[in-house]
Parts: C-alpha cells; structure tokens; sequence
C-alpha cells in the first residue's frame, strides 16, 4: 500500500554537502529546460525503495556516489494536475572505503538537455541561486544540523528479520525456521537500502531467519555477519538485560552497522535506542509493538559526542512505496 493519495508523483533527491575553509558548501543542479536550480533528485522507479532512488538520482544528475545521512522535510507540491512529493536526505560524498556495495548499479548520466551545471555553493549563494523558496526548507534544516554539530552522523540501522515460515507449520528447531519466498525477496530488496546509508558492519541474532535478511547484503558486500547469541529470542527472555547491554555495546561502537533481530526483543531494543534520544530529535520512534512489521527497517542518526552516542534524527522503512 502506498501512504500518498493515487496519482502521486513520488521522488527522492539529497542535500550534498562538504565543508571547505570551515564553511558548509551544498551541491545544485541547473536543469536547462526550466531554467532553474535545485537540488538532484528524480522520480521513483517501480520496485525501488526511496533511499535508492535519491542515491541513483544524485548519482545520474551529478556523477557522484554518495552516502545518505539524515532525513530531511519532506517537500509537496502541485504539478501538471497532481501532487509531487520529495523526500530529501542530507548526503556526503562516499569515499572508496565508505561504499558499502562495490557493484551499484550502473546509473545513465542525465544529459545535457536535463542538468547542463553542477555548482557547490555557499549558503548565502544557495539561498541566492535557489529558485523555489520552498527549496530552501531542507537547507535550512541542514544549516542548523550544521551549527549545532550535528550534522556529521552514522547510521544505526535496525531490521526485525522478513517474513518467515509460521511456527505451526515448521517441525524443526526454531533457530533454524526459514524465511518464505516473500522473506527472500525482502531480504534482496534490503541490499540496496543498507548501502545507500552506507552499512559497513553487519550483525545478527544467529537464528536463521536472522541471517537468512542480512545474508544477501553480507554476500554482496563480501562482509562477514557477527553473530549475538543475547540477540536470539530465548535468551532475550531470559535474560533481558543481557540483550539490552549487547545492542548499547553496538550502539556505542563507530561505523555505520545493521542489526537484525526478533520482535520480541524489539521492545527492549528500541527503549535503548529511546534513552539515546533527545527532544530536538527528529522523527519519532515506533510506540506499540510490533514496533516493525516484518522485514521492516528502522535508521537512527547518531552522533557521537562526548556524552556518548546521540540519536538526531529517527526514520523508519516498511515496503515499497510505490505498488
């Protein structure tokens, strides 16, 4: 199901940003056909998820690969008789080290009759060369991440595993229930949302339906997947404690990481990620369970400070937007 009314026009795009001189600069695009500068970004593909699309968009208008960093507003608008909506992330240019999928789909560079200037701007050149105001909503956003220190963030990501075969169905031991055919496909769909936030570092309950939604990201990454026994569903009701103190451990650590664990322990995982939380938080985190549908994904920004780890800015990812 879509959350948009039919007819929609659903696109994604980013805020490239990099400092130079210890000034924010942000990337725009000059589109010659209506004469204006914006920010990349472009329609949804049938099938793709919307953190996909800003990466391939970003990447076909500007030739650059980038990572996706935190969310930003989220844009409407009418157009040609129907609704446009963008969703913007902020983004930085990805180093060799920082492309978690070495193999991205190739991407068609726009032409020339599409974007003919790529530009990095200064702030107050942006809010000068930016033809729509309403444009500027995200920059704005930006620049306060900016100021405040915190911008500069790292992805936590939090998968509950895809769907898999019903307990009542399957005569074998649970740690090995496999996913269904749906959970597979899930599980495929997830490889392109991991890279675009840039996941480096992958770990997991070790029950096979686990393993089985983190595996084809393992394999196309050629990065192994660490194991946590305190993640798996007996020993969460066990020992709860014990599965709260091994995920803050990985909250804690550096690096972009995705943990994939069970919905039973997803109300003492998310009250960690809660106590990380602030009021100047962006986006909410889930408040009934099941907290994630199957084969859902939650990306908490973090920034790291002296206190510790701080959750800027919260986003969650179910299926496909578009049908």
């Amino acid at each position: 199901m879509t959350p948009y009314p039919p007819g929609t026009v659903i696109a994604a795009g980013a805020l490239v940003w990099r400092v130079r001189r210890g000034q924010l600069q942000v990337l725009a695009v000059h589109r010659p056909r209506y004469n204006d500068w914006s920010w990349p970004k472009g329609k949804l593909d049938h099938g793709e998820t919307l953190p996909a699309c800003a990466i391939r968009e970003v990447a076909e208008e500007t030739s650059l690969q980038v990572i996706l960093g935190q969310p930003l507003p989220t844009l409407r608008y009418p157009t040609g008789g129907k609704t446009k909506v963008v969703k913007y992330w902020a983004a930085q240019v990805a180093s060799k080290s920082s492309i978690a999928v070495p193999a991205r789909p190739a991407v068609k560079a726009a032409s020339k009759n599409e974007i003919d200037d790529v530009r990095w701007l200064s702030i107050d050149e942006a809010r000068e060369r930016i033809t729509f105001r309403e444009d500027l909503r995200p920059l704005e956003v930006l620049v306060e991440a900016f100021e405040r220190d915190r911008l500069e963030t790292r992805a936590f990501v939090l998968a509950r595993h895809a769907r898999a075969k019903r307990r009542k169905a399957w005569t074998g031991h649970d740690l090995v229930r496999p996913l269904t055919t749906s959970g597979e496909a899930r599980a495929q769909e997830l490889v392109p949302m991991f890279a675009a936030f840039g996941v480096t570092r992958i770990h997991s309950s070790p029950a096979e339906r686990c393993m089985a939604t983190v595996r084809p990201y393992s394999e196309a990454t050629g990065r192994a997947v660490k194991e946590h026994l305190p993640l798996t569903e007996p020993a969460h009701a066990e020992k709860p404690l014990k599965t709260a103190q091994t995920f803050m451990k990985l909250l804690e650590k550096p690096g972009c990481r995705v943990v994939c664990a069970h919905r039973p322990t997803l109300p003492t995982i998310v009250e960690m990620l809660r106590a990380a939380t602030r009021s100047s938080t962006r986006g909410a985190l889930p408040r009934k369970n099941p907290y994630l549908p199957a084969g859902g994904v939650l990306v908490a920004h973090v920034a790291d400070t002296e206190s510790g780890p701080i959750v800027t800015a919260i986003e969650t990812h179910l299926l496909h937007v578009h049908p």
